[in-house]
């Protein structure tokens, strides 16, 4: 049935009436029956629902469902805390409905659903952060479309027949409507108005509902959530009364809907994301690189909401006025006198329109004034109060309430209402409070809120799902009969000290001669993954619960797990000695360690060993290992065989990380913040560094290798609907800063490709200290695209389209954490219908997975994006709460220079902070010569037993003293004659006093003063320990870097007549690694890469080269007694050095080109002699 949709609430982009104020949308669709509507008591769309993974969306009389309920569009605007926020069970939205209130939002921005209906995406799954609202398809329902075209019904209530024929009558559907209730209320007295409403079909208002069929806690909850709502409303309308008659700030009008879309489709206006600068007295921000330069011309746009900007006449363009250290926490008077503007004029626009709100939900706290004024006099009548956001790049927000005395010391949640032309901030209502100011479980709820971080415990329903023998529970009968048996392949996992959520375990299988086959088979090494997909089915409550969280959120005091602790740390969890069910990928390889071949399949494993990263390192080192886990082993023969397996674990992973550094993997680094805490008040009371082993990479390695080889499995099956992880290659723009800094040094940084950015970054290290070089490589890792999970039907299939950058992969997902990625659970399913299903069946999976792939890769993106920023800003709070009774005194790199002081790299823990160098005055303030602390109260009420905290005195500058500055310098000079009396230069290593310098609105912030460090005895102190523990110099480049592997060989003494293979001989070893190794199928285009891997893991390799060194180089593993020639050997090695000077020759100046020369000479003799022992020896075999 083919039907056209339109009308004014309908309006879209195309069929517009121009000579219309409301655009009209006529929409072509078809209206079909097969439309899932998420009901278990639906007989008619069971298999339908079960496909889409909602078969239980809704819940069924049996389940405790007394009513399905339907809001109509303004119950959802008015009442979003009740009908989407959980705390009504059981809501269908219409799919009209959930287009208008999450599709768009004017000027006005009347709120809706928050951020569920983000991640809807007009798809009829509710991917969003609560079960309760099932979005149902209503324009392509036959049966309503129908109903409301031969009736005059609503579209609430035809949606709501058709559900009424579902439940045939075992509880009723309830349409929530103020307007049609009251209608039905003045009806009742007429002739048949029992007949106005389909049998099965109740209307009633918002209170009448709650008073029906809301009992309990969800009744109080929802009561309480509908006066809040009703009470905002009216003080809104009352506060705009006020307004409308206010000469205060007046923005200009947003364009309407129609002059945006036509603006936008010819060019006239820019469509981008608004990324505020600072706010205070001066406002700036950028919209897809369009300046905007004042809190006016943002006309009410709100920082990352998508806007539309109408860009300026050149004439009218202008250049940043702010450069100031402190633009986060907003820009005073002073700041300004003391800015000059050195940038240049670019692009500037100003905000003609609000294309989506991304801030509806913020945490804040009453505003200082507000805060003081209730406090004086709490009894006194006031319709609300202005908060401040913790994210200080929002402005603050007009809280319409009548409790203001209650939210006095406390952080909270508010809702984004509306911003209307004549007012100074937008309206908003309370939703919940989280805690007090500056105590700890107030601050971590804050946290976890502003992240949209789902704290709470697994429902009932979702816990029930689990096997009913919980923790007795063993592998079935049936599975041991269908899965391949690898019990007897001895596996072992290697995870961190007390880790409990165990998603993989390694294993080696020598391959006795009798059973190997053509391929010439000689090991099986196995990544096995628990398989969380047999206790997680499609559908589910527990899977919607693993859907909604996407990943588990490491913090530092808590984990927020994906799945029930009963899933994660037991039943799933690859335990030692215990049989467990898992995923396997298991290569084979040749005696060589070259890959033959690669299978995939559900398996019965049984992990001998559940090993610590130190104690695999300790026991293949030959160590006694160290009793941090808690495996035990039986004796030193068990040990051996471990350490056997491990050399070949080892082996395999240095030789397939050396083929991906050469085909030009990127590794960076970045900081992993740890603390012990106090058990009681869990306070940190020290910081951790990260101590790393190279059996973290080793295992690394593998995983990623497995992951490819899942990616390439799944995507030959599934080529338009496998889910896969890309990384796209970085814009050039991306690494201009990068470039800019690498320029001060002398250093060209090349970004081309991941072997020159190696070899950039190798260049860098020899150059700089081990802090700068530490920046850099974080600048590069920020610098880098973002990797996101992507449908591979959605992107064109080009080789290089979906593959992996930073791992220089073709092929690449996540297969190897199910416990804690979602992702890694679909792409399971996925797997299994890969190499079990039929045909017809993986055509069945393909059409069902492609529907709706792309939304959930978004849904995984933005869940995975929130956890990292959460654990990134827990870190730093806990690091500043160890700061307030212990400062830290650190070294810092000069990052950026500013007006007013210096933007520092913290390299210990990879932090970005700023440095003022100013007091308030415009007085450049000295170098601390000895620590000047004082104990200051927090300025707020906390429930801590921490009352007061240590932080540097107050900023007094010196009189009579001001900056210069320039880009790469900042001089402090005397102002009477301009005599410099210090500097400070981009790069430069300063030394820094680390403080926390309480903060109420936007939370504890970080404080920096900068040491004289031959006066300040700690710093002297501090640089010595640091120089005591520096590591040795970092190699000029990558050729450096081989020549010290090279250099660091001691081979063994060899017999000449000693009889081996030409390890260098391998014709078709490129296109292998292309196949099996999912690299990229080219040549090495840069020969120097390779020779990281002989740093970057075990010494179990040995680097070699052929004839003409500049064409291949080879990183093979090697046995030196089995080199047939100790003269060629020696021939060779001598020839790899000279090349390596060769490269890593500088060839400036006059000097430098004939040291060039005469090193380039030095290389042809060592070939010709390379030849020479070559010849001979092949003569001698003849």
């Amino acid at each position: 049935m083919r039907v056209a949709l339109g009308g004014a609430e309908d309006a879209g982009p195309s069929g517009v009436d121009r000579d219309r104020d409301v655009a009209r949308l006529v929409r072509s669709t078809y209206a079909r029956r097969d439309v899932a509507c998420g009901s278990p008591e639906c007989v008619a769309h069971a298999e339908l629902n079960a496909a889409l993974g909602v078969c239980d969306f809704l819940r069924s009389r049996e389940q405790g469902c007394r009513a399905y309920v339907v809001p109509d569009l303004c119950a959802f605007r008015k009442y979003p805390e009740v009908f989407a926020s959980g705390v009504v069970r059981d809501v269908i939205a219409s799919r009209a409905h959930a287009r208008r209130l999450g599709g768009r939002s004017g000027g006005g921005g009347s709120g809706g659903l928050p951020s569920m209906t983000r991640s809807i995406k007009g798809d009829s799954r509710a991917m969003g952060k609560n079960r309760s609202v099932f979005v149902f398809d209503d324009e392509h329902c036959v049966e309503v479309v129908r109903a409301m075209r031969s009736s005059s019904i609503s579209r609430e209530v035809a949606c709501a027949a058709h559900y009424a024929k579902k439940v045939r009558g075992k509880f009723p559907i309830v349409v929530v409507s103020d307007a049609q209730a009251a209608n039905a209320a003045n009806a009742a007295d007429d002739v048949g108005a029992r007949d106005v409403f389909p049998e099965g079909v109740v209307v009633l208002s918002v209170e009448g509902f709650i008073e029906q069929f809301c009992g309990g806690s969800e009744g109080e909850a929802a009561r309480a959530a509908y006066e809040a709502a009703r009470d905002a409303e009216d003080e809104m309308e009352g506060d705009s009364a006020v307004a409308s008659t206010s000469t205060g700030t007046n923005y200009e009008a947003h364009w309407n809907e129609r002059d945006v879309e036509l603006g936008l489709s010819e060019g006239v206006l820019v469509k981008g994301v608004l990324k505020v600068k600072a706010l205070g007295v001066k406002c700036e921000g950028h919209v897809d690189g369009v300046f905007i330069p004042s809190k006016h011309a943002m006309n009410r746009a709100m920082h990352g909401d998508v806007v539309a900007v109408e860009v300026a006449p050149e004439s009218e363009w202008c250049a940043s006025m702010i450069n100031t250290v402190l633009e986060d926490e907003g820009v005073r008077e002073s700041d300004l006198s003391a800015s000059v503007s050195s940038s240049p004029k670019t692009r500037t626009g100003k905000i003609v329109g609000i294309l989506r709100r991304e801030v509806m939900d913020v945490v804040a706290c009453l505003d200082s004034i507000d805060e003081e004024e209730i406090t004086r006099n709490p009894h006194a009548k006031r319709n609300g109060a202005l908060c401040v956001p913790m994210d200080g790049k929002i402005v603050k927000i007009k809280l319409l309430t009548r409790r203001a005395n209650e939210l006095v010391g406390k952080r909270f949640v508010v809702r984004v209402d509306r911003w209307r032309e004549n007012q100074r901030y937008p309206n908003g209502h309370l939703i919940r409070v989280l805690g007090d100011v500056g105590d700890v479980d107030g601050e971590m709820a804050a946290l976890l809120a502003r992240h949209e971080i789902p704290a709470e415990p697994f429902g009932a329903r979702a816990l029930a799902e689990l096997p009913r023998e919980g923790t007795n529970w063993v592998v079935p009968r049936e599975e041991l009969e269908t899965r391949r048996d690898l019990r007897h392949h001895r596996a072992c996992s290697i995870d961190p000290p007390g880790c409990t959520d165990v998603d993989d375990a390694l294993s080696v299988r020598a391959v006795p001669q009798s059973e190997r086959g053509a391929n010439g088979g000689a090991f099986e090494i196995g990544v096995h993954i628990a398989d969380v997909s047999y206790f997680v089915q499609p559908g589910t409550t527990l899977d919607h619960e693993a859907q909604t969280r996407g990943t588990t959120v490491y913090l530092v005091d808590r984990r927020l797990d994906m799945l029930p602790s009963l899933l994660s740390e037991n039943l799933a969890s690859l335990l030692e000695k215990r049989d467990r069910l898992a995923m396997s990928c298991v290569w084979t390889l040749d005696e060589n360690l070259d890959v033959v071949d690669v299978w995939f399949g559900r398996t019965v494993i049984h992990s001998r060993h559940q090993m610590t990263y130190y104690q695999a390192q300790a026991i293949y080192d030959g160590k006694p290992p160290p009793v941090d886990g808690s495996t035990v082993f039986e004796g030193e023969d068990d040990i051996a065989v471990v350490r056997e397996d491990l050399k070949t674990l080892v082996a395999f992973a240095n030789k397939t990380n050396a083929i991906r550094v050469a085909h030009g993997a990127v590794e960076l680094e970045s900081a992993e913040l740890r603390f012990e805490t106090d058990a009681q008040t869990k306070s940190p009371t020290e910081v951790i560094q990260k101590s790393e082993v190279p059996m973290m990479r080793v295992v690394a390695e593998l995983m990623i290798l497995a992951n490819s080889a899942a990616a390439r499995a799944t995507h030959s099956v599934f080529p338009s609907c496998a889910l896969l992880r890309r990384h796209a290659p970085p814009r050039q723009d991306g690494f201009a800063e990068l470039s800019r800094l690498a320029a001060t040094k002398g250093v060209k940084l090349d970004c081309s490709s991941g072997e020159a950015l190696n070899a950039s970054l190798a260049r860098i290290a020899n150059e700089c200290d081990p802090e700068v070089t530490t920046l850099f490589k974080g600048l590069a890792t920020r610098a880098m695209s973002e990797a996101q999970y992507v449908s591979s039907g959605s992107i064109s299939a080009t080789e290089s389209s979906f593959g992996h950058y930073g791992l220089a992969l073709t092929y690449y997902t996540h297969f190897t954490s199910p416990i804690r990625r979602y992702a890694d659970i679909v792409v399971h399913r996925q797997l299994i219908a890969a190499v079990e299903a039929t045909e017809m069946e993986k055509k069945a999976t393909e059409d069902a997975t492609r529907r709706g792939l792309d939304s959930l890769a978004e849904h995984l993106n933005e869940r995975n994006r929130a956890s990292k920023r959460a654990q990134s800003r827990c870190g730093e709070i806990y690091l500043l709460w160890l700061l307030r009774e212990n400062p830290m005194i650190e070294p810092a790199v000069v990052h950026e220079i500013r007006d007013d002081g210096l933007m520092v790299f913290l390299p210990s823990f990879h932090i970005k902070a700023p440095v003022r160098l100013v007091d308030d005055d415009g007085n450049t303030v000295e170098e601390l010569r000895e620590s000047d602390l004082v104990d200051v109260s927090p300025g707020y009420n906390s429930s801590e037993s921490v009352t007061k905290w240590v932080q540097a005195s107050p900023v007094v500058g010196v009189a009579g003293t001001r900056l210069r500055r320039s880009d790469d310098v900042l001089e402090v000079v005397r102002s009477s004659d301009g005599v410099v009396l210090r500097s400070y230069s981009l790069l430069q290593t300063v030394w820094v006093q680390m403080t926390c310098k309480p903060g109420r609105a936007q939370g504890p912030k970080l404080e920096l003063r900068i040491l004289d460090v031959e006066a300040h005895a700690g710093a002297r102190e501090a640089r010595l320990v640091a120089r005591r523990a520096a590591p040795p110099p970092a190699p000029a480049s990558l050729s450096a870097a081989l020549k010290n592997v090279i250099k660091s060989r001691n081979p063994l003494a060899m017999d000449e007549d000693d009889a081996g293979d030409d390890l260098d001989t391998d014709e078709n070893r490129d296109e292998r690694v292309a196949r099996h190794l999912n690299v990229p199928s080219k040549r090495l285009r840069d020969p120097l890469a390779a020779s990281l891997a002989g740093l970057a893991l075990m010494d179990d390799v040995f680097i070699t080269v052929d004839d003409s060194p500049m064409d291949a180089l080879r990183v093979v593993p090697i046995n030196l007694s089995r080199v047939s020639d100790s003269k060629e050997f020696a021939a060779r090695r001598a020839a790899c050095d000279a090349w390596a000077r060769f490269v890593s020759t500088r060839s400036a100046g006059a000097a430098g080109r004939a040291r060039s020369a005469r090193r380039s000479q030095r290389l042809e003799d060592a070939h010709a002699r390379v030849a020479d022992v070559k010849r001979a020896r092949n003569s001698h075999l003849l």
